[in-house]
């Protein structure tokens, strides 16, 4: 997950040279967080991810990590630096911006971003789980919203490899979406956006960043 402003800028910071994943769009607040009532938008799978979500944070590492495929993050990550590059981030360092215009839409490896996502266990996400009492709802920064929508066409002269990762991505959205979290015993909040699969948990999570 990405090196973008970080899991957006949380997943902002977000990438750079050593890189990341899941970077946080944008620091989130650090702050005790008052969820807001269960909203009605949210569907029935989109909860469940987020109370297996709190679960498997309060467990351990080892749970957390469990729940994500690491391949799909890493070619949901580079896509998204390509529509960073393009504007979806304004705030991007020209190095940054340099890293991004080199990449030629090959996705990061799996177990890089296993060593990533494991990174934000401890800097960002048990800080918004804390001791849990989580609520589901629609993220709540524009970078947040996006992460969950259809991707759309990229740029002519965009390398090619691009174009299968954005139908990947495109299949994965389409057969999940994304969802926030805030927890009355953390501080600020999450998005992950999850896609459905065939295993015992029947979904997976294909990224992650700060809301």
């Amino acid at each position: 997950m990405g090196a973008r402003g970080l899991i957006a800028v949380i997943l902002l910071a977000a990438c750079g040279g050593g890189g990341g994943s899941a970077r946080p769009a944008k620091p989130a607040a650090d702050q005790p967080v008052t969820p807001a009532p269960p909203d009605p938008s949210i569907t029935e799978t989109g909860r469940r991810v987020v109370a297996e979500f709190e679960k498997a944070v309060l467990e351990s590492e080892a749970a957390f990590a469990a729940m994500f495929d690491f391949a799909a993050v890493g070619e949901f990550e580079i896509l998204l630096h390509r529509y960073d590059l393009n504007g979806r981030l304004s705030n991007l360092s020209e190095k940054v911006k340099e890293q991004f215009r080199f990449e030629d839409g090959t996705p990061y490896p799996a177990e890089r971003e296993r060593r990533n996502v494991t990174r934000f266990y401890k800097r960002f996400v048990q800080r918004t789980v804390g001791t849990g009492a989580c609520t589901a709802r629609v993220p709540r920064t524009k970078y947040g919203k996006l992460l969950g929508q259809p991707y759309e066409p990229l740029p002519a002269g965009t390398p090619p490899d691009y174009e299968t990762l954005r139908t990947h991505v495109n299949e994965w959205v389409g057969n999940g979406g994304a969802v926030a979290l805030t927890c009355t015993g953390g501080r600020g909040s999450l998005v992950v956006v999850y896609t459905a699969r065939d295993n015992p948990r029947g979904y997976d999570i294909v990224t992650i960043y700060d809301d």
